[in-house]
């Protein structure tokens, strides 16, 4: 009896050391509601294209775009693969979603004799 008192006890302090991150968080609606940034990196070396880089967006949200770099050259598509446009600036451009979808992003580096590193920062509203 005493042993699995003793275990008993044991067992409720380690549950009440437990760390927090173990324990259940449920996001509340606000922290949704806010605005998500994440920023990529690229090094391409000349004449490279890097990957698509799928981002959903829910319609009426938009996605700003800004890209640093020597030189940061890259494509716009929609969620049907159309062609929305080709930047070539280090500007933030916002790009607005009419449905529900995809916006693809993709990165070109042009004909050159050094490695191009590109910043991405990504922010959707």
């Amino acid at each position: 009896m005493k042993k699995l008192l003793i275990s008993l006890s044991a067992l409720a302090v380690l549950a009440a050391a437990s760390p927090a991150y173990a324990s259940p968080v449920v996001p509340s609606e606000s922290a949704v509601q806010k605005a998500q940034q994440f920023t990529k990196y690229y090094a391409l070396r000349p004449n490279e294209i890097s990957s698509l880089e799928g981002i959903y967006l829910k319609k009426g949200q938009q996605l700003t775009i800004f890209a640093q770099g020597s030189y940061a050259y890259y494509s716009v598509y929609d969620s049907s693969n159309h062609l929305g446009t080709f930047f070539n600036s280090n500007v933030g451009r916002i790009f607005t979603a009419t449905e529900d979808g995809y916006l693809y992003v993709q990165f070109a580096a042009p004909s050159s004799y050094t490695i191009n590193h590109i910043t991405a920062t990504y922010q959707i509203n």
